[in-house]
């Protein structure tokens, strides 16, 4: 009986296994060797599925932001208000966690290389785009001044390479961001 691949699957496998390597070498240290090889793939597996260098580490790109906005989404889908669903927003990218510094780790990789990768550089503004824009539509929910949205980002972005720098710790950081968004509902 031939053997059933789950094709989505094998490419979340891979593009799980090409962060390993953008999180130990950055992404000019990613092969098709490293990644087969952290993956338990051969190179021909991956390049099955991926055609090109650029094309699996933009395809990891769209991955991390599509994970991330399914996580958001997943989180504000309990959130009572409007001002919860902005403090989720605005504390996701603090990394909490050893798996979650990963994921930041990665991200200001993609950041880093988007600078001089134009396709790179268009998926990170689209994302950054949707996330200003859903600050904005929360604030606006919640009866405050939407104008506050690019300073909440920048707050929370901030706070995210802080925290990933390791000067300073992730519940100071949520704290912070907690104290901002008392302050914005207070008026």
């Amino acid at each position: 009986m031939p053997k059933i691949v789950d094709h989505d699957q094998r490419r979340t496998e891979i593009v799980h296994a090409l962060w390993e390597v953008i999180s130990e070498r950055g992404i000019e240290g990613v092969t098709f060797q490293a990644v087969a090889r952290s993956a338990g793939f051969s190179v021909g597996r991956v390049q099955h599925y991926f055609a090109s260098k650029d094309a699996l580490v933009r395809a990891g790109c769209r991955e991390l932001i599509d994970a991330s906005a399914a996580v958001h989404a997943e989180r504000t889908s309990r959130s009572q208000s409007p001002w919860e669903a902005l403090a989720q927003l605005l504390m996701q990218p603090i990394p909490r966690s050893e798996e979650l510094r990963l994921g930041a780790a990665v991200w200001y990789a993609y950041m880093a290389r988007g600078v001089v990768d134009p396709a790179i550089g268009e998926i990170a503004r689209e994302a950054t785009h949707r996330g200003l824009e859903e600050a904005s539509a929360l604030l606006r929910r919640a009866g405050a001044d939407e104008s506050a949205a690019p300073r909440l980002m920048g707050l929370s972005a901030g706070l995210a390479q802080q925290v990933l720098l390791r000067a300073v710790q992730a519940e100071e950081a949520l704290g912070l961001v907690r104290e901002e968004i008392a302050a914005l509902r207070e008026g």
